[in-house]
Order: C-alpha cells, then sequence, then structure tokens
C-alpha cells in the first residue's frame, strides 16, 4: 500500500473516492498556510518538467502542492496502458515531495482544474490559490470546446485562483495571443509566465512512456526518485 512517512494513502485514497463534493488533502498535513500553488497531473510519471514547474512555483508562492486525483480520467480514449501503477506513482511522489523544501503531496477527490480549485479554496479560506502548469494547459484551459458555460466557469475559477504558467518549446507568445482575444481579455491579470527553458518544460510523461516502451534511455526525463520504480535506462 502507498505510504507517505506514518500515513497510509490507502484509506485516504477510498475516502476520496466516496466523495461527492470536492475534497483535497495534503500529506503530510500542512496547517494553515497563506498561499498554495497546485501542479495537479497523473504523474505517469514525474518528469523533470513537473519538477521545474514546482521549483519555480515554490519560488515565486513559497508552497506547492502536486495533486494527483484519485479519479484520474485518461488523456486519450481508448487510453494506452499505464506505465506505473498507481501505488508506484504515489510512493514516487511521496519520496520526491519529501526530499524537497515546500513540497507537498496533494490528493484531491475529484480530477477537474475549477473542482480542485474549489476544494482548495474551501480547505485553506485565506490562502492565496494558484494553478501551475505548462503553456499547452493554459490553451486548453481557455479552449471553450471543454465547457458548457465557459464564461461563467472560468469566471468562478479566476475569482479563486491564478495560473502561473511556462511556455513550451514551440508555443512562445501563443497564450499571450489567446489572452488578447477579445473574450479572454478579462482573464489576462490572472496569469503570470514563469520563464524556465521551453525544451525541459516539454517533457511530459507521454513522452516518457513511449521511450520507455521504445526500450530507449530516459534517466535524463525524470527525477530521481523516478527512476528506482522502473527501468529509465
Amino acid at each position: 500500500m502507498p505510504s507517505y512517512g506514518a500515513v497510509d494513502l490507502e484509506p485516504l485514497l477510498r475516502d476520496l473516492r466516496e466523495e461527492s463534493r470536492p475534497r483535497l488533502e495534503l500529506v503530510p498535513e500542512p496547517g494553515a498556510m497563506p498561499a498554495l500553488a497546485m501542479l495537479a497531473g497523473s504523474f505517469d510519471p514525474i518528469t523533470v518538467g513537473h519538477e521545474a514547474l514546482a521549483r519555480e512555483a515554490v519560488a515565486r508562492v513559497g508552497s506547492v502542492a502536486l495533486v494527483y486525483s484519485a479519479r484520474t480520467l485518461p488523456k486519450d480514449q481508448p487510453a494506452n496502458p499505464a506505465l506505473l501503477s498507481e501505488e508506484d506513482r504515489l510512493n514516487v511522489l511521496a519520496a520526491f515531495c519529501e526530499s524537497r523544501a515546500d513540497h507537498v503531496l496533494g490528493l484531491a477527490s475529484h480530477g477537474l482544474l475549477s473542482e480542485q480549485v474549489l476544494a482548495a479554496s474551501e480547505r485553506f479560506p485565506n490562502a492565496e490559490l494558484w494553478l501551475v502548469m505548462g503553456s499547452d494547459k493554459v490553451l486548453q484551459v481557455l479552449d471553450p470546446a471543454w465547457y458548457r458555460d465557459r464564461d461563467g466557469e472560468l469566471g468562478e475559477l479566476f475569482a479563486k485562483a491564478r495560473v502561473l504558467y511556462a511556455e513550451r518549446a514551440g508555443h512562445e507568445g501563443r497564450v499571450r495571443r489567446v489572452l488578447s482575444r477579445p473574450d479572454n481579455r478579462r482573464w489576462r491579470d490572472r496569469f503570470e509566465r514563469m520563464r524556465l527553458p521551453g525544451d525541459v518544460v516539454a517533457v511530459s510523461s507521454r513522452l516518457v512512456r513511449e521511450l520507455v516502451r521504445r526500450g530507449e534511455p530516459v534517466s535524463h526525463l525524470v527525477p530521481a526518485e523516478a527512476r528506482a520504480a522502473f527501468r529509465a535506462g
């Protein structure tokens, strides 16, 4: 069973999967927080891109939660087989956070960013909340195709949280251009760019999975904690 120090995560995961209302738990319990950045993902596996985003978020905000959803949905249909089991992913995330100051493991009952922000705003009502992501995720968040009522849903999201983002290689200026459109201008001040190397931010879990399945080396693409979970080459 996955654990974090003295905390057995399996009972907590079971409880979260049964929650009808969004809920966020941080492990270990941090107490009151003035600000919190949240980097969400399936982390199959965690990459140097995640590592760079989290490190910069700590420098900007003071603390970051790497948020794993108990109800993570696959991005691809049909879903490709996972590289790491949920237990391995959580063990890697726990080890990753334990070895870095101001990094905590986050467990969410729901998978949508809006649901996680709602849960965080209720869990830490006095904290300044930030979402951390690459530019590809920003473009997805702003894409009307994902919403029934885009303006209403995004209005609620950005009323509670701001966004720290880094541009992926090949995405230079795309977020700025999208935010300049008339339907997005109202939210421009909710976005702040982090200047990180685009080639590092571009390292995705999907890329690592594909390289591993082809038998190619990936040790340079994942943090040390992930290398022990599979043959990183």
